[in-house]
């Protein structure tokens, strides 16, 4: 195949010119010469298409019919049984709303899924997903809030909705199906969500079907019968076979719709063809390789040539292929091979195309054995292409799949400040972490981002040491790679995490500061990090305005980890000044700003959650301020203590013990007592732990000290187990549909009868006594 030479050739000087075309420093998105990242995959917002010749089907109609009041219709099959045309088809049939979202493993993130699902159903009619999608972009919080606020907006749609999950065995994420499980609990009646699949999802499938709510199309469903196969080959196909020969094949074949499709268009090339079904056979995967070679064989040189190609890349659009493949028709060359054959989809939105699964597998098996080098040429000119596109992250995958690890290296490097500042972390982890750690070392400014990444994100202590151990070493063993840049940042990363107390932090991050100065990518996380370690050795004035010099840096809002970082630092100077109008202000800004990048669910989105969680607290909001406390905790978790984590911990058991919640609250600080124990300097941080240890012994003195005057009545019972939430007196009387005074004089009358004289001190009270378990009242 000549043509691959010559594209492999040009491949190269595009990935020549797109790695030394730009120069200097990356660049943020949003800034001039920037490459902002696309929120959204279009191509996976697609409906597809119903392609004229679509064989019809009335029994699989009826199947899906079927599923009218079940909250879950299942459609699995393996690869190749037709499951989204048949969805499709069905679909088009029924009246109603459609909202489709196409999976694949990078939706293995519960915000990202939902965030996909959200916007589908956005489309459907403005302003159903937007709840959720505002929900979506703002830290922190369970998963579950922004289901809820997307079934709430699918209740308000006055017609049926039909919202369809294609290919989702690539999700695998824990989280992700435990969300799904949630949505089908609360899903609307006017509503039902169809799942496209190769195997059963880890889903509540067990209790769906128990209780009648799970509709099913398995292989069984999916195979074409015989009259289907006939309309399919002989009517449409115009194949000349008789009942005979077509029984032979579709019982050979087991009515697998893609072989049948592919013996359809191969026996259309034959002379006999029904002497040739009957030399036709095999299992599926012997009859997808045998019949896709001789399909390919039969066409020209050029179409061979360009189908196998768009196969390598799976997705492409006309612009893309006729880059990558040196010619001027890919745009007539896909809409030829859509119209023949089911095997090229054109999907709905921005000019793409994709190969189906089954043939982009054996196409690629078929070149990499006939050339392994023609489909890597073909993978990292789409990686040059995507990459001076500014997409960089299907630049990657595509040099990734093409095995050049100094390809993805230096995308990663040119890319990664944008990528880390607009909320991919987690995507520059993964890659990096794919990369050989020699190759990572040649690439000095990378060690640094995967360190300053994993800090962001949820990786673990562990991970960022090693990437700062990668760069040590480079600084030790090869001084001339290394770079003021690269140490720089290595000094800014050792700063957040505390490494050697925190003391030696508020040295490294002052260093950093020194030598960031002038350097306007560096000096906001630098004295972001400077203004982080003051306040844990409790500078507070110092660390104040570290944290004001970062907000009044122009173009802050363009670094949003280092923005964050400064707010939260301020937040939480202003709570322990008093200034809780401020606080309040910098926290909610803070807040949005994690959203704005998708990064609430990360040690950045933490940060977020744990600067609210303090405004909280000091309005006396103690309930919500728990909630977010907990979150922010909870993210803060790793397998080594943590000097942000054992914080996190001593401010979770202050208001658990405010909440006179004392038995959760002695946990709790006993964890932040052990962690402290194993860590070195940690500042300020033990003196608050011993301040919250002597405000909960007092609590339990308090707790324990008097007597019960008089057992509470149930109605009183039914008040005081309100009191444990933030709600008002007012609220609370709606929620038990009495007075404001009679909530008051209930109240009045528990303080007496518990002896105490707050709320706090009747929970703690009440807890002690093993009153809020109580139904009735003991008297």
């Amino acid at each position: 195949m000549p043509q691959f030479a010559v594209l492999q050739d040009s491949g190269a000087a595009m990935a020549e010119t797109a790695q030394h075309g730009g120069k200097g420093r990356p660049v943020l998105a949003g800034s001039p010469g920037a490459k902002a990242l696309p929120p959204l995959v279009e191509a996976k917002l697609a409906i597809p298409i119903v392609r004229p010749g679509t064989v019809d089907r009335p029994r699989i109609r009826q199947a899906l019919d079927a599923g009218e009041d079940a909250a879950l219709t299942l459609v699995a099959a393996p690869a190749g049984y037709g499951k989204t045309t048949a969805v499709r088809s069905w679909c088009a049939s029924v009246d109603a709303g459609l909202a489709w979202v196409t999976l694949d493993a990078g939706d293995s993130d519960p915000v990202r899924l939902w965030r996909y699902l959200a916007t589908a159903v956005d489309r459907v009619r403005p302003g159903l997903g937007r709840g959720a999608l505002q929900r979506l972009d703002v830290a922190g919080g369970p998963i579950e809030d922004a289901v809820d606020e997307l079934m709430n907006g699918i209740a308000a749609f006055e017609s049926e909705l039909v919202v369809v999950l294609d290919d989702l065995h690539a999700v695998t994420n824990e989280e992700c199906l435990a969300s799904i499980d949630h949505a089908l609990e609360h899903l609307p009646p006017n509503a039902r969500l169809v799942v496209v699949t190769r195997v059963d999802p880890a889903l509540r499938l067990a209790q769906l079907r128990a209780r009648g709510a799970l509709t099913e199309a398995r292989a069984t469903e999916l195979a074409f019968t015989r009259a289907e196969a006939h309309e399919l080959l002989v009517v449409q196909g115009r194949v000349e076979l008789g009942r005979e020969e077509l029984d032979g094949l579709v019982e050979r074949t087991e009515g697998w719709p893609a072989a049948l499709v592919l013996a359809g268009l191969w026996l259309r090339t034959v002379d006999d063809p029904v002497s040739a079904v009957r030399s036709f056979g095999g299992d599926h995967r012997f009859v997808a390789d045998y019949l896709s070679g001789e399909v390919l064989a039969s066409l020209d040189e050029s179409s061979r040539s360009f189908l196998y190609g768009a196969a390598v890349l799976g997705e492409l659009t006309p612009e893309l292929g006729d880059a990558v493949f040196d010619r001027t028709d890919s745009a007539a060359q896909l809409a030829e091979l859509e119209r023949s054959n089911f095997f090229v989809l054109r999907l709905g939105r921005g000019g793409w195309f994709r190969i189906h699964s089954l043939l982009a597998e054996y196409a690629k098996a078929q070149l990499a054995s006939l050339d392994p080098a023609t489909t890597q040429g073909i993978q990292r000119q789409a990686a040059a292409w995507l990459r001076s596109r500014g997409m960089p992250l299907e630049a990657i995958g595509h040099a990734a799949a093409s095995h050049d690890h100094g390809l993805v290296a230096d995308i990663l490097v040119e890319y990664h400040v944008p990528l880390i500042s607009f909320g991919q972390s987690r995507s520059l982890l993964h890659w990096v972490g794919t990369l050989p750690d020699d190759c990572v070392v040649e690439h000095p400014e990378l060690t640094v981002a995967a360190a300053i990444a994993a800090i962001l994100d949820a990786a673990g202590v562990a991970e960022q040491r090693r990437y700062l151990q990668l760069a040590e070493r480079v600084r030790a063993g090869q001084p001339e790679r290394s770079s003021a840049y690269a140490e720089t940042w290595a000094l800014v990363a050792r700063a957040l995490i505390i490494e050697g107390g925190v003391g030696q932090a508020v040295l490294d991050a002052r260093q950093a500061v020194g030598m960031a100065e002038g350097e306007p990518e560096i000096i906001g996380g630098a004295l972001a990090a400077y203004a982080r370690a003051l306040f844990f050795a409790g500078e507070l004035e110092e660390a104040f305005g570290a944290a004001l010099r970062v907000l009044r840096h122009p173009g802050m809002d363009r670094r949003v980890p280092a923005l964050v970082i400064a707010q939260t630092t301020r937040v939480f100077v202003d709570v322990e000044c008093g200034r809780l109008a401020s606080a309040r202000s910098h926290a909610e800004r803070a807040k949005a700003a994690v959203g704005r990048i998708g990064s609430g669910r990360s040690r950045l989105g933490a940060n977020a959650l744990a600067a609210l969680g303090a405004v909280l607290a000091a309005e006396g909001k103690l309930a919500e301020a728990e909630r977010e406390l907990g979150t922010a905790e909870h993210l803060f978790r790793d397998e080594v203590a943590t000097l942000h984590h054992a914080w996190l911990l001593v401010l979770l058991a202050r208001v658990r013990v405010q909440r006179g919640r004392l038995d959760d609250a002695q946990v709790t600080l006993g964890s932040a007592q052990e962690a402290l124990a194993e860590l070195g300097d940690s500042g300020r941080v033990p003196a608050l732990a011993d301040t919250v240890a002597l405000e909960l012994e007092e609590a339990r003195a308090r707790a324990r000290g008097g007597e019960v005057l008089e057992s509470p009545s149930e109605a009183e019972l039914a008040v005081l187990r309100l009191l444990e939430t933030d709600m008002s007196l007012r609220e609370i009387g709606e929620r038990l549909f009495i007075s404001p005074n009679t909530v008051r004089s209930h109240t009045h009358a528990l303080y007496r009868k518990l002896g105490v004289h707050s709320r706090t001190d009747a929970l703690a009270r009440a807890t002690a006594l093993g009153l809020l378990e109580q139904t009735e009242s003991p008297g």
